[in-house]
């Protein structure tokens, strides 16, 4: 995972607690739902792969484990196994807070996101004639599909219904753009 903690800890003021290795164990391989997270480079979109790299970041009251980062933030798991998104300057802009809810759980947040990488594909494989209509329908696909997995809901999904409005407005990178074609050359 390529996350940047130092960022988290100047910029959001949280401080890394050191963690104690842990046994490996058969089972936490066979069901490590990370390993189910693919990194999307294009919109910052990172994730640890394991559990044993899972850092736990405080903040006077506020404990978390960092599961990964988008341009918004970074993904946590709070103390009641809920995934948050610690903002990011621009996260602030967007959400105008500094923690939004994401998901119930990892499990959640896991099918979420898969279902997201999935509308982007959707998008990818007729970026050359889709029309608006459709463009809609894959943002409000993912809208609906994203609070089935939910109980019926006491919170809102802000960060799934922005990332539906960015499908919907032409907002999600579906291709390197010929500036980070050039930096990655240098």
């Amino acid at each position: 995972m390529a996350v940047n903690i130092d960022e988290f800890v100047k910029e959001l003021g949280f401080c890394v607690v050191p963690t104690k290795e842990k046994p490996f164990r058969l089972d936490e391989v066979r069901f490590n739902l990370l390993a189910y997270l693919e990194d999307y480079s294009k919109m910052g979109f990172s994730f640890v792969k394991a559990g044993d790299e899972l850092v736990e970041l405080r903040k006077n009251q506020e404990s978390y484990r960092l599961v990964g980062q988008c341009f918004l933030g970074a993904f946590v798991i709070g103390e009641e196994e809920q995934v948050f998104l610690l903002c990011n300057r621009e996260g602030k802009e967007v959400f105008q807070e500094a923690r939004i809810y994401v998901n119930s759980s990892l499990h959640t947040f896991v099918s979420s996101y898969s279902l997201f990488l999935s509308s982007i594909f959707l998008l990818k494989a007729k970026f050359y004639e889709i029309e608006q209509d459709e463009v809609e329908e894959i943002a409000a696909n993912l809208k609906n599909q994203v609070l089935a997995l939910e109980a019926p809901l006491e919170q809102e999904l802000p960060f799934w219904e922005h990332m539906a409005y960015l499908i919907e407005d032409d907002g999600i990178v579906l291709r390197d753009d010929l500036f980070h074609i050039l930096n990655k050359e240098q």
